[in-house]
């Protein structure tokens, strides 16, 4: 006797190799899902946290735990015209002015605002220079004097009160809620990054 194959039973195509373009689409797909993660990360998007002791910690953080924010450069030749608008005294402005002309530092504008309507007064300290200014729903442009890069660090002028002084800048990305700080000696570290 013979095996004989069951008529119903038909060769099936075989499939096809995949294209080399669907893998280099699943390949940048992924390149996109981590540099998208990797956004987050270094720039703090999405970062809310509701304990005050959590919030303290990570607002205190080391050098390493830096939050960066890309701000935009004024440029040299509106230097004198953005100082004369700011808090800075005659002095200061003199001296700062001299340096960017010297190209020691570059004059960036960061506009902050009230992010969390609790209102309060905080202080910019960038290097030698220090600026208070009173958070409002409008943002406030606060010029910051700072080489390439530079540490600014926010500290609250008045007492936070039990909601904290959630204040936000506007970035060359567009608004960014900054960490709430919640109690007086609190710090919050940010890295600038001259664009």
């Amino acid at each position: 006797m013979q095996n004989k194959p069951d008529p119903a039973w038909q060769p099936q195509p075989q499939a096809a190799e995949k294209s080399p373009n669907m893998r280099l689409g699943l390949i940048g797909m992924a390149a996109c899902v981590l540099m998208a993660g990797a956004g987050l990360h270094f720039y703090g998007g999405g970062k809310t946290q509701s304990n005050p002791a959590i919030a303290a910690e990570s607002a205190q953080g080391d050098e390493s735990q830096r939050m960066g924010l890309p701000l935009n450069v004024i440029a040299p030749q509106n230097a004198e015209q953005a100082l004369a608008g700011s808090s800075f005294s005659p002095q200061q402005q003199a001296d700062i002015l001299a340096a960017v002309k010297r190209r020691d530092v570059r004059l960036v504008a960061m506009p902050v605002y009230d992010a969390t309507g609790a209102g309060g007064t905080i202080t910019l300290v960038c290097g030698p220079w220090q600026q208070s200014v009173g958070l409002t729903a409008k943002p406030t442009t606060v010029i910051l004097p700072i080489s390439m890069s530079g540490n600014v660090d926010i500290i609250p002028s008045t007492p936070p009160g039990p909601a904290g002084i959630g204040s936000g800048a506007i970035t060359v990305f567009g608004p960014q809620s900054l960490p709430v700080l919640y109690k007086q000696g609190d710090t919050l570290a940010l890295t600038v990054i001259a664009q």
